[in-house]
């Protein structure tokens, strides 16, 4: 097994560019399954307005907080340091754990009721030179996007970008941490997956989640400003954001200084949401 450090922003952007772009070399057999799109159509009729969760936000964070070490919100395009998408850090008291027992793992929550419209079996990221191995190496992550609302005729997605920083050099390793499929319809709460965490504690510090909301058909990346304000403030409290962090200190929130685009309710900039 090989280990391996990347950028998740790679990894947001590459699910927005067409297959061909998509691809650094090794990419070849990353490996995804989607909804047709005549099924997703089917799907959009059925979810809420993306505004019901402005009035009635979430009670249930993709993870257990007690077990989040550190993270920061959603940066948007006006932020010192922009970065589209949240993280989530894991506290590592669990280590070491056995692959072949699954259920050791951090569980992975439907931050709402919805449908599974994507998930991403396996996708190597581009190599990068990671210190704790002192070698180039690329990382493969796994993920799922779930459809939960609608902004009229358009899903809105909750993407989760599970990266374990590490190459297993199996494409089906990911795949028992992985508890839907492309159509499966899930309940808020439903454990949905499990953050795979390697043994080497170099790598699982920097083993994360990268988590923001995506408008089907190429809308771009979206603040998860979904969650309620006992979430957010106690997700606020385990940020641990670094000293030397440009934007800090950031208020509470899940989106920071959000062009029109980035806010998930109206169109028009947020300085926080």
């Amino acid at each position: 097994m090989r280990w391996s450090c990347s950028c998740c922003f790679l990894v947001a952007v590459s699910l927005t560019l067409p297959a061909a772009a998509q691809q650094a070399p090794g990419q070849k057999e990353n490996i995804s399954a989607s909804l047709p799109g005549n099924q997703i159509a089917r799907v959009i009729a059925t979810l809420p307005a993306i505004t019901t969760f402005q009035a009635s936000p979430s009670d249930r964070f993709l993870v257990d907080l007690a077990s989040v070490r550190r993270g920061h919100p959603y940066r948007g395009r006006r932020a010192e340091r922009p970065h589209t998408g949240g993280h989530v850090y894991f506290t590592l008291d669990r280590l070491p754990l056995q692959a072949e027992k699954v259920n050791s793992y951090p569980p992975i929550y439907a931050v709402a009721d919805g449908v599974v419209t994507r998930i991403d079996y396996s996708f190597r990221l581009r190599e990068m030179f990671e210190p704790a191995l002192k070698e180039r190496v690329a990382n493969e992550r796994y993920g799922i996007g779930l459809a939960f609302a609608r902004e009229g005729n358009t899903a809105i997605t909750f993407h989760y970008s599970i990266e374990p920083f590490i190459n297993p050099d199996n494409k089906d390793f990911y795949r028992p941490f992985l508890m839907v499929k492309p159509g499966d319809r899930v309940k808020k709460g439903d454990v949905i997956a499990r953050m795979y965490l390697p043994n080497n504690v170099k790598l699982a510090e920097k083993s994360h989640i990268h988590f923001n909301l995506n408008r089907s058909g190429g809308g771009g990346f979206v603040a998860p400003a979904i969650f309620n304000q006992e979430i957010v403030r106690e997700f606020h409290r385990r940020w641990n954001l670094f000293s030397n962090d440009p934007d800090a200190p950031i208020p509470p929130c899940m989106g920071y200084k959000l062009e029109a685009d980035e806010n998930p309710f109206q169109r028009k900039p947020a300085d926080r949401l």
